[in-house]
C-alpha cells in the first residue's frame, strides 16, 4: 500500500463534509480472482495522500474497499468503492435491465485508525464497472434482456486446482503424491468425485473418494475452470461444503439449494462466493475417520486463481495442469493453459468522470498492475478467443 492517512472517525467525516459535493463516487465489482492487480491500480491512478479503508484480513484482496483522493490525471476529485461479487456475477448486476440488480454492501466513508472498515453500509446501489474473468458472450448475461457492455481486455488471469489436507497420516502420505490434475479427471471429480487411486495410480487408495470444493455461479474462476476441464460453464455439478469447526472440516455435504441474484441452483449445484473463503476451507484438513455415505474416506480439492491458491498452504497444494506446472513462462507460451483474459466492462452510457477514471483503471491494469495476477498481455506470445480455446501462436 503505497499510502495510509490515519484519520480518527470524526475527521474523516469532517473532511468528507465538506469535500463530498465536488467528489465523484464510482462503484467497482466483479471479479474476485483478479482484484489483486485491480485494487493495486486503484492506488496506483491515485495521487500520494489518498486514504483507504477496507475490509477482509487481507488489504491486496479485501471483500470491500473505499479509497478517497484525486487522480493522478486530471487531478479528479474520487472516492472509489469496491465490493468484489465475483465475475459473472458483475456482468450480471451491469448487463441486466430489468430488474436492476443492486449491491448492498458498499462502504461507507469513514476509517479507523488501521484501515479496517467494517460498516456500515450505503443503501443499495447500482455499479458503474465491474471485472471480468470471461467475455460477456460466454456467460449467461449476453444477448436478449441483457445490455452489451464496453469490453476492454486488461491482462490474463491464471488458475490453479488446488489439493486439500487430512489428518489422516494415511491419506495425508497419499496426497503427497497427487501432483497433478487432468481434463478428464476435473470432469469426474466436478460431477460424482473419484477414486483417489486415479490420481495417484496406487490401488491401495481406492477407498478413499476426492470430492470437489467449488465457487458459486457468479464466479469466473468457476466458469473458466468448466470451460477448461471440458466440463462446459452451465454443467451441473455436485459441489460440497464441508463444516469447518476448530479449523477441521469434521462434515460435508451437497451444496444447499442457493439462489443467487434471483437465480435458483439445486442441491449441490453452488459454492462459495469467494476465492478467499474457498482457500479457507482448503486449508482446514479433513478430520481423520470423515467418511461419506458409502464408508469411503474423505479428501478435498478446489479450483483458484493463482492469487487465492498462495494462500493455501503457501501455494504448496497446487497441481499441474495436465502435466504442466504453472508459471508465467509457461503461460507466455501456451503451454501452461489454464488462464483466460480479464476485462474491464461498463455499460455504453457510461460518461463523464467515472468514464475517465475507469479508462484510467483499464491502463493502468493493462500497462502495470496485471502482473500482479498472471503475465502482461503485452508479453503474451499466445493468444486465446474464448475461454478453455484453442491457443495459437501469435
Amino acid at each position: 500500500m503505497k499510502a495510509l492517512k490515519t484519520l480518527t472517525a470524526g475527521a474523516v467525516a469532517l473532511v468528507f463534509a465538506v469535500a463530498a459535493s465536488a467528489q465523484t463516487v464510482i462503484r467497482i465489482t466483479g471479479s474476485t480472482a483478479f482484484r489483486k492487480s485491480t485494487e493495486q491500480a486503484i492506488k496506483d491512478i491515485l495521487n500520494p495522500g489518498y486514504t483507504v479503508g477496507y475490509q477482509g484480513t487481507d488489504i491486496t484482496k479485501p471483500s470491500q474497499s473505499i479509497h478517497t483522493g484525486t487522480t493522478k490525471v486530471g487531478n479528479n476529485s474520487v472516492i472509489i468503492k469496491t465490493s468484489w461479487t465475483g465475475s459473472s456475477g458483475g456482468l450480471q448486476a451491469l448487463a441486466q435491465q430489468s430488474p436492476v440488480i443492486l449491491i448492498s454492501n458498499w462502504l461507507q466513508n469513514g476509517l479507523t485508525g488501521s484501515g479496517l472498515n467494517t460498516g456500515p453500509y450505503d443503501a443499495p446501489t447500482a455499479a458503474d464497472v465491474s471485472m471480468s474473468d470471461s467475455y460477456q458472450a460466454s456467460s449467461l448475461f449476453y444477448g436478449t434482456g441483457f445490455t452489451t457492455l464496453r469490453d476492454t481486455p486488461v491482462g490474463v488471469v491464471t488458475f490453479v486446482w488446488v489439493k486439500g489436507s487430512s489428518n489422516d497420516p494415511a491419506i495425508q502420505t497419499s496426497l503427497a503424491g497427487v501432483t497433478n490434475m487432468t481434463p478428464f479427471l476435473a470432469r469426474l471429480i466436478l460431477s460424482s468425485g473419484a477414486p483417489l487411486s486415479m490420481l495417484t495410480g496406487a490401488s491401495t487408495d481406492s477407498g478413499v473418494y476426492i470430492y470437489p470444493l467449488g465457487r458459486d455461479e457468479d464466479s469466473g474462476t468457476r466458469l473458466v475452470t468448466y470451460d477448461e476441464a471440458g466440463f462446459g460453464n452451465f454443467g451441473s455439478p455436485i459441489q460440497y461444503q464441508p463444516t469447518i469447526v476448530s479449523s477441521v472440516i469434521t462434515a460435508f455435504a451437497p451444496w444447499p439449494v442457493n439462489t443467487v441474484n434471483g437465480l435458483s441452483y439445486p442441491l449441490g449445484h453452488s459454492g462459495y462466493n469467494s476465492g478467499g473463503l474457498l482457500s479457507t476451507a482448503l486449508n482446514a484438513p479433513a478430520a481423520s475417520g470423515l467418511v461419506d455415505g458409502f464408508g469411503d474416506k474423505i479428501a478435498f480439492v478446489g479450483y483458484l486463481s493463482t492469487a487465492d491458491a498462495a494462500s493455501v498452504n503457501s501455494g504448496n497444494n497446487n497441481l499441474a495442469w495436465n502435466g504442466v506446472t504453472y508459471s508465467d513462462a509457461a503461460v507466455r507460451e501456451g503451454k501452461y493453459t489454464f488462464w483466460s483474459y480479464e476485462h474491464v466492462m461498463y455499460r455504453p452510457t457510461l460518461g463523464g468522470i467515472t468514464k475517465t477514471v475507469a479508462d484510467q483503471l483499464a491502463t493502468q491494469i493493462l500497462t502495470v498492475d496485471g502482473a500482479a495476477n498472471g503475465p502482461l498481455i503485452s508479453t503474451m506470445n499466445v493468444s486465446r478467443a474464448v475461454e478453455g480455446g484453442v491457443i495459437i501462436h501469435n
